[in-house]
């Protein structure tokens, strides 16, 4: 609660400021010299003191006053000492116009001398430079200089300064001037004033800038504003005065009422000595209000100086007199539970919370005499008024921010000061006044002796109550609502300090006698006593009702209940105990001591008082006292007290055993149990071990020491537990499975699985030998497991594949007689005969081999292979999307051979699934939209499969350096490709337009086609031709135009039908322009070949069809009658036909032929009735199948007997001597690569036909497959070459015999 004390007085001016004086000397008049003493020195160290008095320098001891030396140099006055940084000089001036440069062991060191008198000195507080000023100069000296620098001045110099740094020198002028120089002597500032400024001296560090700032009366006062220099000024007009380095003044001029002499600052820069005309010496503030006198003499005060580290003074005097004073500052403080104030810088007040540790400063503008606290009030005490403050947030106890409640405007006289909610407190020797917060007085009470001890201890507003002490020994207790004070103790002894517990029963004081006193207030008897400390201050525990804490000699003694106080050195007094913090005043701070709680725990423990040791320790101990208790109190089944504990240090372990008693308290189990488990928690197992024993639970010990992985010991408790109950111990096992765990979980692998096999848990020692890839132990493991032990059995074959051990593994597979994982063994081995040996007998499983068979196949490049491989694997789709892969592939590598027959073979796999889809159906239906899609994928790819192959042709010749296709077959190339592009949306990937028509233009014009290679170069005008060709297409663009525009007679196609000549290159395709007639050309020089398409009748199936055109004529002649069925060899498995001599055939067909009678017709297609059919003669009729059921097979007479054809499996009509050359070069056949042997014939399967012919009408494809173009085709204008055939064809010119 809010406290305070009374102090003794001494003599002094203001308050708790006390001023004495240590010694003072009179030095008589020698030399004939009036003894005046003009100046003052302390040394840096503050033990010696030099002053100018007379003619002599005199050195005093700065402590007792002992003269040391009297130094003689000087022949006239000494106005001016001066002591130099370093501590081994000092200087000193006189009138005789001479400086002299003295040893700290009196000795002269040096001697320069001025113009005139010498009026100041001063060193420089950071070097050896020492300044010297007369009336009309001033100079600069230094060791380092062999000469004085003197610098001549406005006016006579009065007094010297540097500042605190060293680096500025202010000279104080008779004039009224303050001059500001910098080291070199150069002025810096000229500040002007009103007076003589007879002194100057500079704040001792760098420090705030005073700004004026109104109080609560209006009034300007100082405060601190931004780091700046300040100088004190004080002139003979009256005036203290302060200036920051740039000449502004700070704050408004201090009016003394009589002319300062001296002027320095003391301590740290809060205060300034003055000595002046008045013959006193006052310490003020830097804002000019008065703290105290500290001395008054007989005569004027020349020089005032402090002692360096001493609150002292010593001053000197017109009448020669050398003081010395010291000044005792009172601690002026105030105190309520977290709150402390205290004064600081003596007009100032300053908040601290003490536990968070939070300041606030309050400026009062005054000397602070009293201040006294209260929850949120707070009353400071000035000379002429008391000021009340209030924290802005009542309702929150850390708020430090106050502002000013109200002001009694009146000077209270009191040696003691409290406050409560609404009241003041004053103690004025014997009695107590009781004030409002007006000044209004409302109740006194009277005592028999001096009160020297008051506090607050708490109540409801306006009925607070007071404990007072008094030098009589009493100790009363007032409510400030009743006039009537209760005695509640009387003592013996004068009360210097008391305190109430926290539950009102026990008081405790500290007497004159140093000792302290506790007494029960309602017996009135005294319980404690302790007179060896020498007590000084005590308080109560505002957390816990029987914990006192009481100082002295330099110790801190806290006392718990009834035990022996716990001591601790401590230097100060005890203000305020809470918890386990104790806040001591150690001059004006307040330090936070923490004190240990740990004993007190333990000495409640030792009692069995579990809730007095729990209140104590939530003051505050460490989680191991925590802990202590909490195994104390479950030792004692004080169950709630253990809990609370362990929750505290968030000890999850002993909170699941605490679970685990309640609930076995609740069935009745016995408390030795929990106890013995209570010690194995602590780690004390072999006692627990003993009280599981003891209560009857041995298991519980094996068990527990099983959990450490000591095992030993477990086997022997098992042992004796064995002996005991005279029980097999089967357990043993069970003792090896945890000690197998054990060395699994310390990676002892090993060790482990040798174990986990002694302990039969085959899994286990499978899975970690396996883990050690240890193969000879899972051969071991293998071979002892019985065939049940399949899922044992399956791990030690999954180990032997992984580490590529194929003999055990098939050992295993065998016991296991898994014929899946044997295969899969294979597979994964790539012993594919093995695995194929083993699908034989198990042909179930032809997925699991022939799919990833086909995978090896595709990495090895059997791409052929891996196709079959994977449709026996039912994998159609992924053959495909290899083929589409190896399809793009070629295409961007420019193997525009290989594209084309990939494509052939992605479409034939199509025609093979829609033939398998319609063999399941069994009739014929219309084409579902999935089907219709396949079957434009197949067009399409036919189509691409073609375009390829003869690109492959142009792209060689362009881009190879050596050609080697004759002009004529380029030439023939080039016009498929540009007849094929202009029925095409898109050109395929790859292919450039370009490539073809720059081929046409060459070979045209070397062949005579000079009006094909006009049209080829005028295509050429609108793409974009490679950089290397540009130029030569240009210029031969431009050449061609000299040519005739006409193309060579025998380059144009004859149409086999009408025998009309046909353009080189067609709108039509590949058709004739006159009778539409298909044009069909050999697919290894791509000419044209001698034949005539027709079609069967409707309704007449394939295989119908096939029979009539195969029985012999009855009309032809017995020549031709005798030659064989099939017209020729078969070679490599491809049909081949012509005709010899002796056919009869002659170029023309007899009149009254049907097939001669519908080939006359033009533009109409040719239909043959059955006996149509049969009148034809086998040997010239081409079957060309499409390899699709749903794609017509096509029909073609041969007209010219001379030139034989051949068909192969893709449905490519070859010249047969030219498919044999090309067979018989390369090996194989041309298109569909087929092996060719020379000395083998390989017969070829008829082609398939369908049983009903499909509609012969469909609507082109696009767009298929994964080589997909990538520009659009121009659309061809051959209007010129259509136009010009049909005005041939219609004038019946350029007919042609075959």
């Amino acid at each position: 609660g809010a406290r305070a004390r009374v102090r003794p007085r001494r003599r002094g001016t203001r308050g708790t400021m006390r001023t004495s004086v240590a010694w003072t000397d009179m030095p008589p008049e020698r030399d004939g010299v009036r003894s005046v003493c003009h100046s003052l020195a302390h040394s840096p160290d503050g033990t010696q003191l030099v002053a100018g008095v007379g003619s002599r320098v005199l050195v005093y001891n700065a402590s007792d006053g002992d003269l040391l030396h009297s130094l003689k140099g000087h022949k006239d006055a000494v106005y001016a000492v001066s002591y130099a940084l370093d501590g081994k000089h000092f200087a000193s001036g006189a009138a005789d116009k001479t400086v002299i440069i003295w040893t700290n062991a009196g000795g002269g060191f040096l001697r320069y001398s001025h113009a005139d008198a010498i009026q100041c000195l001063a060193y420089n507080p950071r070097g050896p430079e020492l300044a010297s000023a007369t009336a009309s100069e001033f100079g600069l000296w230094s060791p380092t200089q062999k000469a004085v620098a003197k610098h001549r001045c406005t006016g006579k110099v009065l007094s010297l300064a540097w500042t605190h740094d060293g680096t500025y020198l202010a000279l104080g002028q008779f004039d009224g001037c303050v001059s500001v120089r910098d080291k070199a002597g150069h002025e810096k500032v000229k500040i002007a004033t009103r007076g003589p400024c007879w002194s100057v001296s500079w704040a001792p560090k760098q420090r705030s800038v005073l700004v004026p700032v109104p109080d609560v009366d209006g009034n300007q006062n100082l405060r601190g504003g931004d780091d700046a220099h300040v100088c004190a000024v004080g002139c003979w007009d009256g005036t203290l005065s302060f200036y920051n380095l740039n000449g502004s003044p700070v704050g408004r001029a201090k009016r003394l009422g009589y002319d300062p002499n001296d002027v320095s600052f003391f301590g740290d820069g809060e205060c300034v000595v003055v000595g002046g005309a008045n013959k006193a010496v006052a310490l003020v503030t830097k804002e000019g209000v008065d703290l105290v006198t500290i001395s008054k003499h007989k005569s004027w005060v020349w020089c005032a100086r402090q002692r360096p580290g001493h609150n002292a003074v010593a001053v000197g005097c017109d009448d020669g007199s050398v003081s010395m004073h010291t000044l005792g500052f009172g601690t002026v403080h105030g105190l309520h539970e977290n709150r402390y104030a205290f004064r600081d810088a003596m007009t100032d007040v300053v908040v601290q919370h003490l536990v968070s540790g939070e300041k606030v400063r309050i400026k009062c503008g005054d000397l602070v005499t009293k201040i006294a606290v209260y929850k949120n009030q707070l009353a400071v005490q000035l000379p002429t008024c008391v000021i009340l403050y209030h924290t802005l947030n009542p309702e929150n106890d850390d708020d430090t921010r106050y502002a000013v409640t109200t002001k009694i405007e009146r000077a209270l006289e009191c040696s003691l000061l409290v406050n409560t909610s609404g009241h003041l407190i004053l103690c004025q020797e014997k009695k107590l006044q009781l004030l409002d917060f007006h000044g209004v007085l409302e109740r006194e009470w009277g005592f028999e002796s001096v009160v020297r001890y008051i506090k607050v201890v708490g109540g409801p507003p306006g009925k607070e109550g007071i404990l007072v002490g008094s030098k009589d020994g009493h100790i009363y207790k007032i409510f400030i609502d009743n006039p009537f004070p209760v005695v509640l103790v009387k003592h013996t002894s004068g009360i210097r300090c008391l305190d109430l517990s926290r539950d009102r029963g026990k008081v405790a004081a500290v007497d004159d006698t140093s000792s302290v006193v506790v007494y029960d207030v309602s017996t009135k008897t005294l319980v404690f006593e302790d007179k060896t400390r020498g007590a000084n201050s005590l308080s109560w525990n505002a957390e816990f009702d029987d914990m006192l804490a009481y100082s002295g000699d330099g110790k801190l003694c806290v006392r718990t209940g009834d035990f022996t106080p716990h001591t601790q050195k401590l230097d100060g007094f005890v203000v305020g105990f809470k918890g386990s913090k104790v806040f001591c005043l150690d001059q004006t701070s307040v330090q936070t001591v923490d004190v240990p709680q740990s004993n007190s725990v333990m000495r409640y423990l030792e009692r069995g008082e579990h809730d007095a040791a729990y209140a104590v320790a939530c003051l505050g101990v460490a989680d191991h006292d925590w802990r202590a208790l909490g195994i104390h109190a479950l030792d004692a089944m004080r169950l709630d007290v253990a809990r609370k504990c362990f929750i505290r240090i968030r000890d999850m372990r002993f909170l699941e055993l605490l679970n685990r008693v309640e609930r076995g308290v609740k069935r009745g189990d016995g408390e030795a149990v929990f106890r013995a488990e209570s010690l194995a928690y602590q780690g004390r197992f072999q006692e627990a071990a003993k009280a599981f024993a003891k209560a009857g639970h041995m298991e519980k010990a094996m068990e527990m020491f099983s959990d450490l992985r000591q095992f030993d010991e477990a086997k022997a408790w098992a042992e004796t537990y064995s002996v005991n109950t005279g029980e097999d111990g089967g357990g043993m096992r069970e003792f090896v499975h945890r000690q197998a765990e054990w060395a699994e979980e310390s990676s002892d692998y090993g060790s482990a699985a040798t174990m986990y096999v002694q302990a039969k848990q085959w899994d286990k020692a499978v899975a970690l030998f396996g883990k050690m890839n240890n193969a000879d132990k899972l051969v071991e493991v293998m071979r002892a497991l019985g065939e049940g032990e399949t899922k044992t059995l399956r791990k030690c074959a999954e180990h032997f594949v992984r580490l590529g051990d194929t003999t055990h593994a098939r050992e295993a597979y065998g016991k296991l007689n898994d014929h899946a994982g044997l295969i899969a063994l294979f597979v994964k081995s790539e012993h594919w005969d093995d695995a194929f040996a083993a699908l034989r007998l198990h042909p179930q499983f032809g997925d699991k081999v022939y799919l990833p068979y086909a995978g090896w196949l595709a990495d090895h490049d059997r791409f052929d292979e891996a196709r079959a491989a994977y449709q026996r694997a039912g994998k159609a789709e992924l053959s495909t999307h290899m083929l589409e892969q190896l399809t793009h592939n070629a295409v961007l590598e420019r193997r525009f051979k290989d594209a084309g027959y990939c494509y052939w073979l992605m479409s034939d796999e199509i025609a093979s699934a829609l033939r398998r889809a319609k063999n399941k159906n069994g009739v014929d239906v219309d084409l579902s939209p999935s089907h219709q899609t396949e079957l434009d994928r197949f067009v399409e790819f036919k189509d691409r499969s073609e375009i390829y192959y003869a690109y492959d042709i142009v792209h060689r010749a362009m881009d190879e350096p050596f050609r080697t296709s004759l002009p004529s077959t380029l030439l023939n190339a080039g016009q498929f490709l540009v007849t094929k592009f202009s029925q095409r949306h898109e050109m395929p990937l790859g292919v450039s337009l370009a490539y073809v028509l720059i081929t046409l233009a060459t070979h045209g014009e070397t062949l005579g086609a000079y009006k094909l290679t006009r049209f080829a170069y005028g295509k050429l005008q609108n793409l974009r031709v490679p950089k290397h060709l540009s130029h030569k297409v240009d210029l031969a663009c431009v050449l061609s135009r000299a040519k005739p525009f006409t193309d060579a007679e025998e380059l144009l196609p004859i149409c086999f039908r009408c025998m009309s000549a046909n353009p080189l290159v067609s709108g039509t395709g590949e058709t004739c322009a006159t009778c539409g007639g298909a044009f069909v050309r050999s697919f290894v020089t791509f000419e044209h070949l001698p034949v005539v398409e027709f079609f069967v009748e409707e309704g007449i199936a394939g295989k119908e069809a096939r029979r009539l055109i195969e029985q012999e004529p009855i009309d032809l002649e017995p020549a031709r009658a005798s030659q064989p069925a099939g017209g020729g060899d078969v070679l490599g498995g491809d049909q081949k036909m012509f005709f010899d001599d002796h056919s009869g055939f002659d170029g023309t067909h007899d009149a009254e032929d049907p097939f001669t009678i519908a080939m006359g017709v033009l533009n109409t297609p040719i239909v043959c009735t059955r006996e149509m059919l049969k009148a034809l003669p086998p040997n010239d009729v081409v079957i060309r199948p499409s390899g699709c059921v749903h794609v017509p097979t096509r029909y073609f007479r041969v007209m010219d007997p001379d030139v034989p054809v051949t068909v192969d499996e893709a449905g490519n009509v070859f010249e047969s001597d030219e498919y044999e050359l090309a067979c018989l070069e390369q090996g194989r056949t041309p298109f569909t690569r087929k092996p060719v042997f020379a000395e083998t014939e390989m017969a070829s399967a008829p082609p398939v036909e369908p049983d009903t012919p499909p509609a012969m009408h469909r609507t082109p494809s696009r767009g298929w497959g994964v080589a997909k173009g990538v520009a659009s085709v121009q659309k061809m204008d051959f209007g010129n070459a259509d136009e010009n055939a049909k005005e041939n064809a219609n004038a019946g010119e350029t007919k042609h015999e075959p």
